[in-house]
């Protein structure tokens, strides 16, 4: 009996004597509270001392953020990606396969606790003062412990003491879901030894590849858990005396251990203690007698006390356990932890004990017994289906590594030869580039962008590619003209009033030949730069950068040997005589300037002269020309282009016509065959 000496509490009186009830909190959450008197309320009551009581942990809920309590502690996050060289920093090309690095996975972090809400014992102190419960069977043998007055103290109402908790968290198995080469992969942390204090909050994290992110998470957002948190814990209850009896036989025993054990290699032994003791009970190779006084011990106490007293079952363990195992096999001495013997060898059959004996063992004041709380984390689905945003996060992985990258190149004709010999390659020794962008860390100052250049770029060509290779001067020349060049900046985290993230500075600075006649700049200089901001990450420098005009000239007639073409071309102040035309060059008639002094040229004029030759030294050639020269509209822009400008011959008088075509007949006609000397 508990200590009628002394008016103070003494723990929660351990057995079938507690009541059940349902409180909700203010958010209308349910808690259902296993509710135990304390052995001494009756002194308590006597004195005019509060009684107390204790709630015993049934569930395991989400814990909520110590700086949002309107929140749980809860947070879910998938991460995903699909990077390149380009535009994620520390991307190199025997990272990518096909030229990209595809991730994604997730983690989610969480904290659970078995506190009650103050509301909710609030509310379950005022339904036992108000004696507002509903009474269970055999209320009438232990009634009198919640016996409450109307002038009585209020009760106190606190959580059963915790000796020690043992954590563990269980996860949906998704092995069997996936594949060899795509199998879906969990793995979680968590302490294992939880706090003993009221709130006993634990943090867990689980992390997961793809695969099982894109399940787990699903079912979250879908706010079904697929955790289950188990507070195993060890409580320590008041008892009044009883004498235990403890009855065992050694050779039912010997059978129940056996379904509890695990072999390994070596012939060493894990037992597991639980379902050896659960083994025990149930065939019949322990059982006992119990006695408070004389009296024999309730039915459903003396269940309780088989089933969770810790102390009782430990002292018929350990005088069972050996007499069936060897504690130091192979001279490695076995180790125990709270549920299992590991490393212990079986006994031989000889070295067994068969017969049946019997313990005396004596329980007083307090016991240890073993109560599991489980929690499924299910009350997040409302919280999760109100505001998913406020626990799921969605995270680009490349999103704070972030570059942006310029790969130029040109389309510089360095070099074209022509059928004819002629040499048409652009009129350019080199062509350098340069790209600014905003400083990283101060993009902008005094409202000012602040830009960042590099002239130095790192040169690859297509298909062959050194990653370890230097940076160089972001040039061209004739020597490496198929080189793309990359200059890479850290991509600022947003966009500025002043700067889009996502444009470039590209200086282009171009070294044409001045001793080429087709060069005519504007500021009789042969160099000249020009800048540009713009999006295109992939710019292309050509040579018509600056101003280009471009015609090509056709004839529709086969020129025949004997004639040649003059064509003089004009454009504002500036006139341009061709090479002489024949029959060698005629589909090579291109007339260029690189300038930027005809942007605004609308037309251009040309003037072309015949002359036709006869097949002896002292004829006289024949020469006929446009009488007037001939305007050709031009298109607008700088760059004007075109590709194919058919020529009509030039008006000829019908002598001129009879004539002409004497000489070419007589020129193409086959050479006369000379006369043997002999003739």
């Amino acid at each position: 009996m508990a200590n009628k000496s002394l008016a103070t509490p003494v723990g929660a009186l351990f057995g079938p004597n507690f009541i059940l009830i349902t409180v909700q909190d203010d958010n209308g959450l349910s808690f259902p509270l296993q509710i135990y008197p304390d052995a001494n309320n009756p002194l308590l009551k006597e004195n005019g001392l509060a009684t107390h009581y204790y709630f015993q942990p049934q569930r395991v809920y989400l814990a909520k953020k110590q700086n949002d309590p309107g929140s749980y502690d809860f947070g879910a996050t998938i991460f995903k990606g699909l990077m390149t060289t380009e535009d994620t920093v520390g991307v190199t090309d025997d990272m990518t396969d096909s030229g990209t690095v595809s991730a994604g996975g997730g983690f989610c972090s969480f904290a659970t606790t078995f506190a009650i809400p103050d509301s909710v014992i609030a509310k379950a102190t005022k339904m036992l003062k108000a004696q507002d419960f509903p009474a269970p069977p055999h209320f009438g043998k232990f009634g009198h412990l919640f016996s409450i007055g109307a002038n009585d103290p209020t009760p106190q109402l606190g959580i059963v003491p915790i000796v020690s908790n043992n954590v563990t968290l269980d996860v949906v198995n998704l092995a069997a879901s996936g594949t060899t080469k795509a199998p879906f992969v969990v793995n979680s942390t968590g302490p294992q030894k939880g706090s003993i204090e009221a709130q006993s909050i634990s943090a867990f994290l689980v992390s997961m590849n793809m695969e099982a992110a894109g399940a787990l998470v699903g079912s979250l957002k879908q706010g079904i858990s697929p955790f289950n948190v188990r507070y195993n814990t060890t409580q320590q209850f008041y008892i009044n005396a009883i004498d235990v009896t403890i009855h065992v036989d050694m050779t039912k025993a010997y059978d129940a251990f056996s379904a509890a054990l695990s072999v390994n290699y070596f012939g060493l032994v894990k037992a597991n203690l639980s379902e050896a003791w659960s083994n025990c009970v149930t065939s019949g190779a322990i059982t006992t007698d119990m006695k408070m006084g004389m009296a024999d011990v309730d039915p459903d106490l003396k269940k309780m006390v088989m089933q969770q007293v810790q102390d009782l079952q430990k002292f018929a363990m350990d005088a069972v356990t050996k007499d069936i195992f060897n504690f130091a096999p192979n001279s490695t001495p076995a180790t125990t932890d709270s549920n299992s013997l590991i490393g212990v060898s079986v006994k031989a059959e000889q070295d067994r004990r068969t017969d049946k004996f019997d313990l005396a063992l004596h329980l007083e004041t307090s016991v240890i017994i073993a109560q599991t709380a489980v929690g499924d984390l299910n009350e997040l689905q409302p919280a999760i289906k109100a505001d998913l945003n406020k626990y799921l996060a969605i995270v680009d992985i490349g999103e704070y590594f972030k570059k942006i990258q310029m790969a130029a190149t040109n389309n510089i004709s360095w070099s074209e030869k022509m059928s004819d010999g002629s040499d048409l390659g652009d009129p350019i020794k080199s062509v350098q580039v340069q790209a600014s962008y905003p400083d990283f860390t101060n993009p902008v100052t005094n409202n000012q962008v602040n830009l960042v250049s590099q002239a130095q770029g790192f040169h690859y060509v297509v298909g062959k590619k050194d990653p370890k290779g230097p940076g160089e001067l972001a040039v061209w020349t004739k020597d490496n003209p198929n080189d793309i060049i990359n200059i890479s900046f850290l991509r600022m985290a947003e966009s500025k009033p002043q700067w889009d993230a996502d444009q470039l500075k590209i200086t282009k600075t171009i070294v044409y030949d001045g001793s080429d006649p087709r060069v005519e700049l504007s500021s009789g200089k042969t160099v000249i730069t020009l800048e540009e901001i713009s999006k295109n990450h992939a710019p292309v420098i050509t040579a018509d950068e600056v101003g280009y005009v471009f015609v090509k000239f056709l004839i529709a007639q086969k020129l025949p040997p004997n004639i040649s073409m003059t064509l003089t071309c004009t454009i504002g102040n500036r006139k341009d005589i061709l090479p002489t035309i024949t029959a060698a060059n005629q589909k090579n008639i291109i007339w260029e300037i690189f300038s930027d002094k005809y942007k605004d040229a609308t037309s251009f004029q040309y003037d072309l002269q015949v002359e036709v030759v006869g097949p002896n030294f002292t004829d006289s050639p024949v020469t006929f020309g446009t009488r007037s020269p001939v305007t050709v509209p031009l298109p607008t822009g700088k760059s004007k282009y075109i590709p194919g400008l058919t020529m009509p011959l030039p008006e000829m008088t019908p002598d001129q016509v009879t004539t002409i075509n004497k000489y070419i007949a007589a020129t193409l006609a086959p050479a006369a065959t000379p006369a043997p000397a002999n003739a």
